[in-house]
C-alpha cells in the first residue's frame, strides 16, 4: 500500500467475517480488521468501513434465529448495531481512532446522499 495512488479506501466486510454462526461477534477477525485499518490510516489513507453483521449479532444476543420478517430484522439490527459499535469503539480506541456510524438505506444510495 505504501506506493498506492489511492488515498481513499472503502472496505466492505460481511456478516460471516464478523459473526460466528451462533451469533457471537468474531472478536479475533474484528481485531485483525481494526489493526489493518489503523495501519492504513496511519499511512495517510482515508478509510471507510462498511459492515454487515448487526442482524446476526442481534439474533445471537436474543438467542433466536434470523427471521425473514422486516420488523424483526429491524429490531435485531438495532440491537446488534449498538453491540457492534461498542466493539469498534473499544478496539479502535486502542489505536487512538475515534469511530462514528452512518446508517444508509437503499433509497439513500439511489437518491444520492
Amino acid at each position: 500500500m505504501k506506493n498506492s495512488v489511492y488515498d481513499k479506501i472503502v472496505i466492505k466486510v460481511g456478516t460471516t467475517t464478523l459473526v460466528y454462526e451462533n451469533g457471537k461477534p468474531n472478536i479475533g477477525n474484528i481485531e485483525k480488521l481494526v489493526r489493518i485499518i489503523s495501519d492504513l490510516m496511519n499511512s495517510g489513507k482515508h478509510v471507510v468501513l462498511v459492515t454487515s453483521g448487526a442482524i446476526g449479532i442481534g439474533a445471537g444476543r436474543l438467542q433466536i434465529s434470523r427471521k425473514k420478517n422486516l420488523k424483526i430484522k429491524q429490531a435485531l439490527a438495532a440491537i446488534g448495531q449498538g453491540i457492534l459499535m461498542q466493539i469498534y469503539e473499544k478496539l479502535f480506541a486502542e489505536y487512538g481512532i475515534i469511530v462514528a456510524q452512518v446508517l444508509v438505506t437503499r433509497d439513500d444510495l439511489l437518491k444520492g446522499v
